[in-house]
């Protein structure tokens, strides 16, 4: 199975991955993993794409991977919206102020309350360091490079 090459049509327009995470409503560490071949690109969002980057085909940027060896993400757990356990955090936070017969126990709710504000923060700090990992891979395949073009072998 082919994937795009999200990359290089994100470089060619000049664009960050937060940048493109945005156009396309999800989170950059989701589209880390798309760029990455860790997750598969929702179908939803091929149009999106070749508007965004204002292509007919995506013949010249298909990637040949062997899929065997690829452990995917769920795409579900990276969507702009919020990740499973926020929906999950949030039904029981639902389901403990929907109980009628019985007040809901203020610690309980309590504790709901500051594991979704915690999960909100962990996935934003996530989001954060994939970026910056991704900038660190960057830089180091740039200096491999560099090595390369002068002659120098690295190990």
């Amino acid at each position: 199975m082919n994937r795009i090459d999200l990359v290089r049509l994100r470089k060619r327009a000049g664009m960050s991955q937060r940048e493109l995470a945005e156009l396309l409503q999800v989170r950059p560490s989701f589209l880390s993993a798309i760029e990455n071949g860790k997750s598969r690109l929702p179908e939803e969002k091929l149009a999106k794409i070749k508007e965004i980057f204002e292509i007919d085909s995506f013949d010249d940027y298909i990637l040949e991977e062997d899929m065997e060896n690829i452990n995917f993400v769920p795409p579900h757990t990276h969507t702009d919206t919020a990740d499973s356990l926020t929906h999950l955090l949030t039904h029981f936070h639902d389901l403990a102020h929907k109980n009628s017969h019985n007040s809901p126990d203020p610690e309980y709710l309590a504790r709901l309350d500051f594991l979704l504000k915690r999960n909100e923060r962990l996935s934003v700090r996530v989001d954060d360091l994939r970026d910056e990992v991704d900038t660190l891979r960057n830089e180091n395949i740039r200096l491999k490079e560099l090595l390369m073009q002068h002659g120098i072998s690295y190990k």
